[in-house]
């Protein structure tokens, strides 16, 4: 059975390769390829692209077939895998890139502070709804929530008021606490990170000096990742190149052009159990760190003295937000 490739990610080898199948699951299997610490994906979707992904979609492609450690390789554009009638012809498949490096988002401007407060106002609404372990408004609050809300919010806070300073040391310090912290293939700790690179990058732009932190942050990531899951190393390796899923860069979008923002939050917010609703956290915080425009800082105390001092006011209420835990409160009093 042979299927077209109907797109690849721009991550994807061109030439031939070898890999070995890593893990295979209902939609998806990943390839690691020959030689290097890093995936490949075969993925069934009408729409969803990765930057590492080949995307077929056939429904009926019977990917369950496949079995862990089988061996695949690319020649000659054709990708095949041993003993298995199964083909994918990637030759002539559209490129996809993903936008985001490019997008220079102004998170000045009260359109995109709109579309932003909807995301927010959405993700913590339906993180309550699903009842996850992490709801976004209380990682910027001391001792709330559930355990590993409470466990991830002091690495959160001093991620983002290091990264305010271009503190490449201290970020990474925060950011090796919140690696591989969490339940599943990608734990919260890693999609968080993930989604707060994304949110970096959709605001340098051209600013050399963002840029230059963002890359010396995620080469530092990439290291660091190799105590956490392989598929998530992977993820890690490709946001650190600015090359993220095209559910968070169609969000982005949607946030910049301060259009169907709804839509595209729930369309990321959907992907894995709680991955999207996770990724989405890291991205809407990491929109708003180097946004000076919103201004307003708070100090974080915890008994011991302050833990970090960020930017709260245009991370979490820009404009007079009210967190998901304090409406319930105020609704019943």
């Amino acid at each position: 059975m042979q299927l077209h490739a109907a797109s690849i990610g721009e991550a994807v080898p061109r030439e031939n390769f070898d890999a070995v199948i890593q893990s295979v699951f209902e939609s998806a299997v990943n390839l690691r390829l020959a030689g290097e610490d890093r995936l490949i994906t075969l993925l069934i979707s009408e729409s969803y692209e990765l930057p590492q992904g080949i995307r077929v979609t056939d429904k009926n492609f019977p990917l369950q077939s496949l079995i862990v450690d089988l061996h695949a390789a690319s020649r000659g554009g054709i990708l095949r895998f041993e003993s298995s009638p199964l083909t994918v012809d990637l030759r002539g498949a559209p490129i996809w890139k993903c936008p985001i490096p490019e997008l220079g988002a102004d998170m000045g401007s009260p359109p995109v502070q709109k579309a932003w407060s909807i995301a927010w106002e959405l993700l913590n609404l339906q993180q309550g709804l699903r009842k996850t372990d992490i709801l976004a408004d209380d990682l910027f609050q001391i001792n709330t929530g559930s355990s590993l809300s409470r466990r991830m919010s002091k690495p959160v806070m001093g991620l983002v008021a290091s990264t305010e300073q271009f503190d490449t040391d201290n970020a990474i310090r925060a950011a090796e606490k919140m690696i591989g912290l969490g339940p599943g293939v990608t734990p919260s700790g890693d999609d968080i990170l993930i989604g707060f690179l994304a949110g970096l990058w959709s605001t340098a732009g051209q600013d050399q000096r963002q840029s230059l932190f963002i890359r010396s942050f995620g080469a530092e990531l990439v290291q660091r990742a190799r105590q956490t899951s392989e598929i998530s190393r992977t993820y890690i390796f490709h946001a650190a190149q600015g090359q993220f899923s095209s559910s968070l860069s169609h969000l982005v979008e949607s946030i910049t052009a301060g259009d169907e923002v709804e839509e595209a939050a729930q369309t990321a917010m959907r992907v894995g159990h709680s991955s999207g609703m996770d990724s989405v956290t890291g991205l809407l915080i990491g929109l708003c760190v180097w946004n000076s425009a919103l201004g307003g800082v708070l100090a974080a105390e915890d008994g011991g003295g302050i833990i970090s001092k960020t930017a709260l006011t245009p991370t979490l209420y820009p404009f007079g937000h009210t967190s998901q835990r304090e409406r319930g409160n105020q609704d019943g009093a």
